[in-house]
């Protein structure tokens, strides 16, 4: 009776231990991006993965995906972002560009252009949309959400403007600066 009690109890708690490894490969795993993308970008892979909270809320989950072996601005790469939760466009917008006019990227003028240019690129979104920024080469910018292409950029100086936000060595997310690029 004694043996029977171990071994269904060291049956269950190898169950709960492959269940939580499951879970965290599964958590760790990037979900594909847009076939479009894909395409136009061979070999894309992602580089790194972080999360960004807010009091311990989740805000998002990003990754960012780059061909070759390391991040470079002048290679296609592609930030892949799953909010946690219902965000309007209006307030996406307002902080990327407060992000990017706190790192001094651009000047008003440039910023004020880029917002208009991002109301036609960003739309509102859902808890586990996947929004990808994708920058296929030193020329464009193009939105995609859910795999639906939502606009594009055509400014040499906008992707490394709006990468800035997550990659730029003075930004405020260092954490997730740090997760993105692996370091």
């Amino acid at each position: 009776m004694a043996s029977r009690i171990h071994a269904r109890a060291a049956s269950i708690r190898l169950a709960t231990i492959l269940l939580v490894l499951i879970s965290a490969a599964y958590a760790s795993a990037s979900r594909p991006l847009p076939p479009p993308v894909v395409s136009k970008a061979p070999g894309i892979h992602p580089l790194g993965k972080g999360r960004h909270t807010w009091f311990g809320v989740r805000m998002y989950d990003a990754t960012l995906w780059i061909v070759g072996p390391q991040w470079s601005a002048a290679a296609p790469q592609a930030l892949d972002i799953e909010p946690g939760r219902d965000v309007p466009a209006d307030t996406l917008i307002k902080n990327a560009i407060a992000e990017m006019r706190d790192l001094k990227v651009g000047d008003e003028g440039k910023l004020r252009v880029w917002q208009g240019e991002l109301k036609t690129v960003i739309p509102n979104v859902r808890q586990g949309d996947q929004i990808v920024i994708f920058c296929p080469d030193t020329n464009r910018t193009i939105g995609y959400l859910n795999e639906s292409k939502t606009g594009e950029i055509n400014d040499p100086s906008f992707c490394p403007a709006i990468m800035s936000v997550w990659l730029h060595p003075q930004t405020k997310h260092q954490s997730m600066r740090k997760s993105l690029l692996r370091q």
